[in-house]
């Protein structure tokens, strides 16, 4: 686990000089505990040593980590989301491939701008991580809880209804100034997106490879309080040849602009679940809320095992019927859900 002092040690080292007695200085540890972390971040490859005994120096090794604590207002009065990305972030990883640099930026400025925008916190807290082939970033703060305010902006009666409302993408609070785009497109650019918040949790990748837990930093250590916080962990290797582009034009209709040109989107069917199986209509609309803002719907049933004949019938006729124009599809069926879709309906 790393935390603050280490990420000013490692700061520290880019600056030269005699490292231990700057890293001294300015993280107020004593000489003994500060060589302590320059042993343990040198081991572990976050720094390289060169030299022997009292004459060692130290420069910046192939794993990379920086961790941030700011005040939201101090972000957003000293240049925002990309003075961030260009002081702390970019420098870390500007030995990376393009097509890493681009989707990393795109997605880890999207995410602390819904951050500064949206959570009303007083803290935020910033990770970057490169280690073993991945690069790993967070975005936390202590601020209302994201699912909590989906919940009261949506009238939804319950607060696991907001992560459905959220998968689907064009959903935002503030319609005034954002599109609902980013964390749909974020969480397609990234190999494992995650958000945490208030005890719920939004994965859309958690049914084939659920984002695990960054072991590398303690985010109750930085924010309280904790009960309100809002966590979103991503990670994508390093070997990825996925760029932006590629998830544009799967999502985007180049010949339009805004809104308009988001024209298709994959709702995660399982959310609609709750406790129950899909088994009724009014599950049959929770999926299908909004979706009359999209040109193609693809109806992901990955980890649904069965379905009603109320909820088939209100997807695949009723809805299908009044709204001729949306193109659904499905993917992720079982055989036996696959069945009774066609027992019950069409698609």
């Amino acid at each position: 686990m790393l935390d603050l002092h280490d990420a000013i040690i490692l700061a520290c080292a880019k600056q030269g000089g005699a490292l231990a007695s700057l890293a001294t200085e300015q993280t107020g540890l004593s000489r003994v505990a500060v060589s302590r972390r320059l042993k343990k971040l040198a081991d572990a490859g976050y720094l390289q040593r060169h030299g022997a005994g009292t004459r060692q120096t130290y420069s910046q090794g192939n794993s990379r980590f920086w961790l941030g604590v700011l005040q939201r207002v101090d972000i957003l009065n000293q240049g925002g989301e990309m003075a961030v990305w260009e002081r702390h972030v970019a420098p870390l990883i500007s030995d990376q491939k393009p097509n890493i640099k681009s989707l990393a930026n795109t997605a880890f400025t999207e995410m602390l701008n819904n951050a500064l925008d949206h959570s009303q916190a007083q803290q935020v807290a910033m990770g970057v991580h490169v280690h073993d082939g991945h690069l790993q970033m967070v975005v936390a703060d202590d601020g209302v809880g994201i699912f909590g305010k989906i919940t009261e902006s949506a009238h939804l009666f319950d607060p696991r209804l907001a992560i459905l409302e959220l998968a689907k993408g064009k959903f935002t609070t503030a319609p005034e100034g954002h599109s609902g785009m980013g964390i749909f497109v974020s969480s397609r650019m990234m190999d494992g997106f995650a958000i945490e918040s208030c005890g719920l949790r939004f994965d859309p990748h958690e049914i084939n490879q659920p984002l695990p837990a960054f072991d590398w930093i303690d985010v109750a250590a930085c924010l309280k309080p904790l009960e309100a916080r809002t966590v979103l962990g991503m990670d994508i290797a390093l070997n990825s040849t996925r760029t932006p582009n590629d998830v544009y034009l799967k999502y985007f209709e180049p010949n339009e602009v805004g809104s308009e040109a988001f024209h298709t989107t994959e709702i995660p069917v399982r959310l609609a679940q709750l406790s129950s199986e899909l088994v009724s209509r009014s599950q049959a609309k929770w999926v299908m809320e909004r979706a009359t803002q999209f040109k193609t719907v693809i109806l992901d049933f990955e980890g649904v095992v069965h379905v009603g004949q109320a909820f088939v019938d209100e997807v695949f006729r009723v809805f299908a019927v009044a709204h001729p124009h949306i193109q659904l599809k499905t993917t992720g069926m079982t055989p036996e859900v696959t069945q009774l879709v066609s027992l019950f309906g069409k698609c």
